[in-house]
């Protein structure tokens, strides 16, 4: 049970493999003369998903869908799972996915501090790299508040991603690290996100998202395909229903109660 959970946790927490071995071209070491600056990056990125006053006009979001996880030891082929994920402004979020014969994994943050309910022990707070990565997900407005959350920036240059060129930003973090944004070069959405990670058994190693299928919900672009590749197991997301500005009662993201 215990396997099952950590290997849902890794497929959630937004929170891979090398990029020459996923055959996507590395960004060049320098951006070019003519590439565009990290304020025009951005704010093209803003105006891609909808424009600020659309995204600031949600407060709470409702997105329910399939999660596919690849097979553990000698489980076989696991069934495709559920997972919900509830946010609501300015930073709290709850997941719950569910994988049957492997476990649930539910998880959340009140705003303040974050929680989990372990299988066998019932609720516990989160803490260190889970409890940061639980942070940077409930981060409602993320999407226009880059700048704000990662004060140091760059332009690296160009990739390709999908066949699609994409301009990348490597955005320092706090422990030094670099996680790098690859934006649509044509239409300015995000479509990857290479985040370093620290996988048990693995050591230090990067996470890769690709975001697919954007659609349009009350006039904001949101990704209803998510594929995290990592070194312990790839994972798909694929939200068949999100829905904006749903009545979410505070006390959901609030740890449950201890069990007697």
């Amino acid at each position: 049970m215990r396997n099952a959970a950590a290997l849902l946790l890794a497929a959630i927490v937004f929170v891979l493999v090398q990029v020459a071995a996923r055959g996507l071209a590395a960004p060049s070491s320098q951006a070019s003369a003519s590439a565009p600056t990290v304020d025009q990056i951005l704010d093209k990125y803003v105006q891609a998903i909808g424009g600020r006053e659309a995204v600031e006009k949600v407060t709470t979001r409702v997105m329910k869908g399939a999660i596919e996880l690849p097979p553990t030891g000698d489980a076989g082929s696991i069934v495709p799972g559920t997972v919900e994920i509830d946010m609501k402004v300015p930073n709290k979020r709850m997941s719950i996915i569910n994988v049957p014969g492997s476990g649930t994994d539910q998880r959340g943050f009140n705003g303040t501090a974050g929680w989990y309910v372990d299988p066998d022990e019932g609720p516990k707070d989160l803490s260190g790299a889970d409890l940061e990565a639980i942070k940077t997900d409930a981060q409602f407005y993320r999407e226009i508040k880059l700048k704000e959350l990662y004060p140091k920036m760059a332009v690296e240059g160009k990739a390709s991603v999908a066949g699609r060129e994409a301009y990348v930003i490597g955005a320092t973090l706090p422990d030094g690290g670099v996680e790098k944004f690859y934006f649509d070069a044509q239409n300015g959405l995000l479509v990857r996100d290479d985040l370093p990670v620290e996988i048990p058994d693995e050591g230090k190693t990067t996470q890769q998202s690709l975001f697919e299928d954007y659609k349009d919900v009350d006039g904001v672009k949101l990704p209803f395909t998510v594929r995290r590749l990592r070194p312990d197991g790839d994972s798909i997301l694929k939200f068949a229903e999100i829905r904006n500005n749903v009545p979410i009662d505070d006390a959901k993201f609030e740890k449950p109660a201890a069990r007697k």
